[in-house]
């Protein structure tokens, strides 16, 4: 018996400890089929970046709380695709109602937040592959998470805006040479929303980001503005990017981590990109379609390569069984570059490829 009180004591004391603790996360992936027009039809099981978190606050008084996340990638296609611990969004910070938000740590920047604009450029469920046709992997290959320090302001009548820096680190601490260590990047941002209608403005300077003819380190620019409605069950949003000194439009995403200055961007790039989504709300159905643009890039000293413009049209729709569990099914297509070529005469231009996707999926959010 005596034993049977001290555990139910032990348990008692340990339940308020543990109070502030959130347990959340997303199961989510499904079957995708991907065919390119010179590569074959592959179908497999896709992860959709399944994720799984813990969470907490302690209130400090006064207003004001301590808050902390630790969020990382649980695949459902196994332990080779989870990418390790904290692999999202991790950190720790203040937050109040009239101070607004910092925090420090390993935290997506406003333009990877679906909180504030992923949901209206990218709604789309899909996995790690960056060719795939059914998510706008070229458009969002600017959103990043970023090792530094975040600021989010309290709503001032609809307007907020948000200051993300990452800070210069570099590999070891007797090595504090500016071409070796991961490059520092700061994004500044302002929204205003109001009666359904949203206008989002994004603006980031990047460090050192690319190597120019000359060999010397150029830094990297990019600008976004967003238009969005949502509202009555309807979301409408268009979007314009804007990108100078990063890779091009159909490759891998901006490097800001490359100790290595030989391992970071060669031959950088203006671009210019539109996109549109609209979606609809019908009881449990939810249909949306997006239709994403580039423009042909402009290389520095060269002026603008041809056949480097892309399209992009995704179909799709959800369908909710209740307001956890929802069915997901997407259909894409996408013409964009795949390499670049030269002519006989010197010159470069894009090798695009058409590239077919659908997919079918479930969510379950807990």
């Amino acid at each position: 018996m005596i034993k049977k009180i001290l555990a139910a004591s032990v348990a008692l004391v340990a339940i308020p400890a543990m109070a502030d603790v959130v347990l959340y996360g997303q199961i989510k992936g499904g079957i995708n089929v991907m065919k390119g027009e010179d590569s074959g039809t592959i179908t497999q099981m896709e992860d959709y970046k399944s994720r799984i978190g813990f969470k907490g606050e302690e209130d400090l008084g006064n207003g004001l709380q301590a808050i902390w996340k630790v969020e990382q990638f649980v695949s459902i296609a196994g332990a080779e695709q989870s990418k390790g611990w904290n692999t999202r969004d991790t950190y720790i910070g203040l937050k109040g109602e009239n101070f607004g938000t910092i925090r420090a740590g390993y935290i997506s920047d406003v333009m990877n937040d679906a909180t504030n604009q992923k949901l209206l450029v990218d709604p789309w469920e899909w996995g790690f592959n960056s060719n795939t046709a059914r998510g706008l992997a070229n458009l969002t290959r600017v959103d990043k998470r970023l090792q530094g320090v975040r600021y989010d302001s309290p709503n001032f009548g609809g307007f907020q805006f948000n200051l993300h820096h990452q800070l210069a680190d570099s590999a070891t601490e007797s090595d504090f040479e500016a071409a070796s260590t991961v490059t520092q990047a700061s994004i500044v941002s302002a929204s205003y929303v109001k009666s359904g209608f949203e206008v989002h403005g994004v603006y980031g300077l990047y460090k050192q980001q690319n190597i120019d003819n000359q060999s010397d380190l150029d830094d990297g620019q990019l600008a976004r503005v967003i238009g969005a409605y949502r509202a009555n069950g309807i979301v409408g949003a268009v979007t314009y990017q804007y990108t100078d000194g990063f890779r091009g439009l159909w490759a891998t995403p901006l490097n800001t981590t490359a100790q290595d200055p030989n391992k970071r961007i060669h031959n950088a790039v203006k671009t210019h990109e539109v996109s549109g989504l609209f979606s609809y709300k019908l009881g449990n159905v939810t249909p949306r379609i997006t239709y994403t643009h580039g423009f042909d890039e402009k290389r520095d000293g060269y002026g603008k390569v041809d056949n480097t413009n892309y399209d992009q049209v995704v179909i799709g729709a959800d369908y909710a069984l209740s307001k956890r569990t929802t069915v997901l099914a997407s259909a894409g297509w996408k013409n964009a570059p795949v390499a670049y070529a030269t002519d006989v005469n010197g010159k470069v231009t894009g090798v695009d490829e058409d590239v077919y996707g659908m997919g079918i999926g479930l969510r379950h959010m807990f």
